[in-house]
């Protein structure tokens, strides 16, 4: 249940030319009081009456999360590839704060980078991790120049003892009774505007529930996982979006991930003759009161059109797309969830998630969509962490039982990365897909250009 991010460095551009990992971890160690959920640690209630408690961890070892490998010669791409998705198939340990950071040497032999490179990768729970905290972990960790200010809490940093059994148990009473007080609340809240969104769908649509059709990416995951990315130029996607009216970024970036899973699929002879379908985030609607929302954002599930061998006329369909579920009924409200989690028994969470991985339910669901997708705006300026100027960024994302693969679109200086987090055994040659992503950006630039569409070859 963790994300992570890739930044890539040139250590030249510091004033040594070189960055020791001493350095890195005084930086962090002098600027983690900007970013609190990096402090904090979670404790259970005995018997999971109650759901885990945050506290400042009394134990916060900062060298613990801070780790230090390198890569052996020459250092290419694909060893780094594979080496960031060993340390991303690592659980986090739920016992510390959760999060940690590998700081990657010798990336010596990478194409369109500076030999002589380092790199970080950075794991941050979902339980703590949102876009609004990945952008004061990217401010909080980064200057605007290579000349490195050292920042010093101005109050001395408190930490909490760990509560004992008993203390955990009596805030679990008081909370439950909180809780119960807020069913009426709640129920009063989402019952009347579900009941009337189900009718409304039951009457106008044939299905209440778009199934998406059955691919190698919706089965049971391993332990093991593959990742790899591949960088295009922000002005090209924002001149194809600009040539098609009513087109949005974000719908280009979707069709071209669409793309690239078609030629995937259809080489290994897995294409479906139906439209896989993906998930994709998007900001919250705007609230009509003045109420605190926990997520500020709701989930679209757009279909790809993969059936479609018309690049161009595949963009189309799905900006059309787009535009209707971004106004329909057919969010997916992330706040409905928060709301439930707190109020449903932990015991009964518990006993329902082991039950659910013990007999591999699953694995006889039927998937409501193929793949993950999200789109994250980055800094347009270039960035320093120690003096060492960021070059590259990659963002990874996490999988699970009936969705092993997942894309995170980085903008970053001018740049905007496309990367996939997948399971291996789902997709055991990312650098192929790769190139099916870099065929389906050409494929559709190529098409908005010409005066006459063109169709993908077989």
């Amino acid at each position: 249940m963790h994300v992570g991010l890739l930044c890539i460095y040139d250590q030249k551009t510091s004033k040594s030319g070189q960055v020791r990992f001493k350095e890195i971890i005084r930086t962090f160690k002098t600027r983690l009081h900007k970013l609190t959920p990096l402090r904090l640690r979670t404790v259970k209630v005995p018997f999971n009456l109650d759901y885990p408690y945050w506290i400042e961890d009394p134990d916060f070892d900062i060298e613990y999360h801070l780790r230090h490998i390198s890569l052996p010669k020459p250092g290419d791409w694909r060893q780094l590839c594979i080496q960031v998705a060993r340390l991303h198939a690592r659980p986090l340990d739920l016992n510390r704060p959760l999060w940690e950071a590998t700081i990657i040497e010798g990336l010596d032999n990478i194409e369109g980078l500076p030999k002589g490179c380092f790199a970080i990768l950075t794991k941050v729970h979902r339980a703590i991790m949102d876009r609004e905290i990945g952008g004061q972990l990217l401010a909080a960790l980064h200057d605007l120049d290579s000349g490195t200010i050292t920042q010093m809490p101005d109050r001395p940093l408190t930490v909490e003892r760990v509560p004992t059994s008993v203390e955990l148990l009596s805030r679990a009473a008081v909370n439950r009774v909180k809780i119960l007080g807020s069913y009426a609340h709640v129920a009063q809240r989402y019952a009347v505007p579900l009941t009337k969104g189900l009718l409304k769908n039951c009457l106008t649509r044939k299905s209440c529930i778009r199934y998406a059709p059955r691919t190698r990416f919706n089965e049971r995951i391993s332990f093991h996982r593959s990742f790899d990315g591949i960088t295009f130029p922000l002005m090209a996607i924002k001149a194809i979006r600009d040539a098609r009216p009513q087109t949005r970024f974000n719908d280009v970036i979707i069709a071209i991930i669409a793309g690239g899973l078609r030629s995937y699929l259809r080489a290994k002879g897995e294409l479906p003759d139906e439209s896989l379908r993906a998930v994709f985030p998007v900001p919250d609607r705007p609230a009509k009161t003045n109420e605190k929302r926990v997520h500020h954002f709701s989930y679209v599930f757009p279909r790809l059109f993969t059936e479609i061998t018309n690049p161009l006329e595949r963009l189309e369909r799905i900006a059309a797309h787009m535009d209707r579920a971004r106004n329909q009924s057919t969010w997916l409200d992330w706040q409905i969830a928060d709301d439930a989690a707190k109020l449903f028994p932990n015991t009964l969470a518990d006993m329902s998630l082991k039950a659910a991985v013990t007999y591999q339910t699953t694995r006889h669901a039927h998937p409501l969509f193929n793949t993950f997708i999200s789109s994250v705006a980055g800094p347009h300026i270039p960035l320093y962490h120690v003096g060492a100027r960021m070059v590259a960024s990659y963002g990874l994302d996490m999988v699970y039982d009936t969705v092993g693969l997942a894309h995170t679109a980085f903008s970053y200086n001018g740049n905007i990365a496309i990367s996939v987090t997948a399971c291996r055994n789902m997709m055991p040659d990312p650098a192929f897909y790769m190139e099916c992503l870099q065929q389906s950006f050409e494929k559709l630039q190529n098409a908005v250009i010409a005066v006459e569409p063109i169709e993908e070859g077989a």
